[in-house]
């Protein structure tokens, strides 16, 4: 459960604190310019799920867009905070993150309020994974593995004490990426809902 966010949460926005080491790759804020991007990567990660329904192309391209527009008015409204970056290596954009800082009550199995676990009526300070796309030319490389890493660095930088997202059940992939990194399951149904410790 999310707990309202405080001033001094304000001050401590993830933009400050996060940037990554390899080379040639950076991390930088989405700018208005930046929309045709962001368009075209969600198009280049959707296109192929809905291809399979074997639409026609003008039914497939306004689906896209229908999914492009809901997902922006749905992270709005879920995340008013949340701040939007855009993935460049090399000085091509590759990729976008969303994430945002929250409070979440800590749990007396040690982490955010699950459907397993007990709240312990403690706020404690989490920055949430709302969303990590690549073009399908950048994924495989360990690109992924990279801004999960400077996020965890970053996420201690502000003093969160956890690193949280939620992951579709269908996509095992990357629930078995993000356990190789560090991430535990807390629950869900829908969704499943995952956190590293950052102790």
């Amino acid at each position: 459960m999310a707990l309202p966010i405080d001033s001094e949460f304000e001050m401590g926005r993830i933009a400050t604190h996060f940037s990554l080491t390899a080379p040639g790759l950076i991390v930088r804020p989405v700018e208005t310019a930046d929309a045709a991007f962001c368009r075209c990567l969600s198009d280049a990660t959707l296109r192929g799920v809905f291809a399979r329904m074997g639409l026609p192309e003008p039914l497939l391209a306004r689906l896209l867009a229908q999914q492009f527009h809901a997902q922006q008015i749905g992270y709005r409204r879920s995340f008013p905070q949340a701040e939007y970056f855009l993935i460049v290596e090399q000085g091509a954009a590759i990729g976008r993150l969303v994430v945002t800082i929250e409070q979440v009550e800590e749990t007396s199995a040690g982490g955010p309020e699950s459907d397993r676990s007990v709240a312990c009526g403690r706020p404690i300070r989490a920055l949430r994974l709302i969303d990590i796309a690549l073009l399908p030319a950048a994924q495989g490389r360990g690109i992924g593995r990279e801004v999960i890493a400077a996020l965890a660095v970053a996420a201690r930088s502000i003093e969160a004490r956890r690193l949280t997202l939620s992951v579709q059940m269908s996509n095992d992939r990357a629930q078995s990426l993000y356990r190789r990194l560090g991430f535990i399951d807390t629950g869900g149904e829908a969704y499943r809902h995952m956190m590293m410790p950052l102790t």
